[in-house]
This record gives C-alpha cells, sequence and structure tokens, in this order.
C-alpha cells in the first residue's frame, strides 16, 4: 500500500494548482477581451462601400497582371456541389474561434513556454488587421458589384451572414463584411497551424497542422468571402507579428541577461 504524500506537499501541489487555473484564468480574461476589443473596432471601422469596392478592384487588378486571379473558377466550382460548397459554408462560419482557443489551451497545457511567444503573437497580430480595415477597407469578391462571384452562405441558405445584411452594414452588426484585407480567417488558421505544429511531434497531428490553414485558404475563397491576396495579407501579417515578438524576446533576454552580470557579487 502506497503512503500518501506529507501534508505539506499536498499543500504545495494545491497551492500550484490553484496558481495554476488563477493564471489559466487571467489568460483567458486577456485573450477574451482582446477579442471584444478587435470586434468593436473593427464593426466600426468606417463602411466605405464605394471605396471598399474600389480597393478590391485594385486587388482583382493586381492577381490578373500576376495570373493568380483564381477566386472566380473555385467559387464557381464550389457551387455545383452543395455538398462541399455547405461545409465550406460551416466551416467558415464556426471555426475562426474555436479553433484558435484549442491550439492556445493545447499550447498552455502541453507546451507552455511556446504558448507565451504564440499568445503574444496571436494578439498582435490581430491589432495590426484594425489598422489595415480603418485604413484600406476591401470589399470581398461575392460583394464586389459585376465581379460575377456567388455569395454561398445567401445561394445555398446556410447559417451565416447574408449578402443583404452586409449591404446594409451600419457597423453595430456581427461582422463588417467590409473589413476583408488581410484575411484574418486565413491569418488565424495559419496561426493555429504552424503553433500546433511547433507544440506536438505527433506525425498526424502535425498533418492536421499543415492540412488546416491549407483547407481555410480554399474554404475563404470558394465561398467568395477574400481574394487571394487577401490570404496573403493576412500570413505577412502573421510574419510580421512573429518576428517583432521574437525581436523583443531577444532584447528582453539580452537586458535581463546584462543586469544579472551588473550585479555586484557579495564578498
Amino acid at each position: 500500500m502506497t503512503a500518501a504524500p506529507p501534508a505539506t506537499e499536498l499543500d504545495e501541489v494545491r497551492a500550484g494548482s490553484r496558481l495554476r487555473h488563477a493564471l489559466l484564468a487571467r489568460e483567458a480574461a486577456i485573450i477574451v477581451a482582446v477579442y471584444v476589443v478587435y470586434s468593436v473596432i473593427r464593426n466600426h471601422a468606417p463602411n466605405k462601400v464605394a471605396v471598399a469596392n474600389a480597393h478590391a478592384r485594385d486587388v482583382l487588378s493586381i492577381e490578373k497582371n500576376l495570373g493568380i486571379d483564381i477566386e472566380h473558377a473555385i467559387n464557381h466550382f464550389f457551387v455545383q456541389h452543395t455538398a462541399i460548397v455547405t461545409v465550406a459554408n460551416y466551416m467558415y462560419a464556426t471555426l475562426f474561434l474555436p479553433s484558435a482557443i484549442f491550439v492556445l489551451l493545447w499550447m498552455w497545457f502541453r507546451a507552455p513556454r511556446l504558448y507565451v511567444v504564440q499568445r503574444t503573437v496571436l494578439l498582435v497580430m490581430t491589432m495590426m488587421a484594425l489598422v489595415s480595415y480603418w485604413v484600406f477597407p476591401a470589399a470581398p469578391p461575392r460583394l464586389l458589384p459585376g465581379g460575377g462571384y456567388v455569395d454561398t452562405v445567401v445561394a445555398f441558405g446556410t447559417w451565416g451572414k447574408t449578402a443583404a445584411d452586409a449591404a446594409a452594414n451600419t457597423g453595430h452588426t456581427v461582422s463588417n463584411a467590409y473589413a476583408a484585407m488581410p484575411s484574418m480567417h486565413f491569418g488565424w488558421a495559419l496561426w493555429c497551424g504552424l503553433a500546433f505544429f511547433q507544440a506536438t511531434t505527433v506525425r498526424w497531428q502535425r498533418v492536421l497542422a499543415i492540412a488546416f490553414p491549407t483547407a481555410t485558404l480554399l474554404v475563404i475563397i470558394a465561398t467568395g468571402n477574400h481574394f487571394v491576396l487577401d490570404a496573403v495579407a493576412g500570413a505577412v501579417t502573421y510574419a510580421i507579428a512573429y518576428a517583432a515578438v521574437r525581436v523583443v524576446r531577444r532584447l528582453s533576454v539580452a537586458q535581463e541577461a546584462g543586469e544579472e552580470r551588473d550585479v555586484p557579487v557579495a564578498a
């Protein structure tokens, strides 16, 4: 029969558990607060429809010059397959926040050091995107007049934001439809994939980590919600945020090391 641990050890374990729960609650509060602020500011970005449409046409023009204007073909291919486009609609509408929460929790319990870095990256890139939504409002393909793209939510009657809702967006609805550049659906999915890939060594989990942002890229284009360059901008936003966080952390570590060297040693 195994002897029970001493009371002092139990107290330490319980104290450690309480501290961990308190830290988790604090982290959750910070992330929720940032997401709420992000949503409010994003939804109150200037609703300049004419400007947003002009920017979308500029984006499409650049894509045509680069030969990457594949949105129309993918959108119309998906429209011909009801089951596939229905799945795509629900993926777009439901996976944005839950996937990020899952990865954050995974890192918290499995890779806490990585959590500190990647949580900060997620927050920084999300705040960076807000600047673009205010400075560069852009319409998604499905709302571009004369673009010929199909709004798959309207066409198939699935749950989600409709074109009519988006066109009447006053900044007080669920989402600002004219905040398409950069695509944070793809930016967050890329963050989820790369963070999860770093946090695990299991092969099938790493395959899933690669598959998720890849599938998200296809979904945001197929549903008429983003141009390819919106996704590229989302990836660039992630890259800048990640690089900035790493640089700041290295400078912080170097500064702490320097301060430790400057501490006089007692005789």
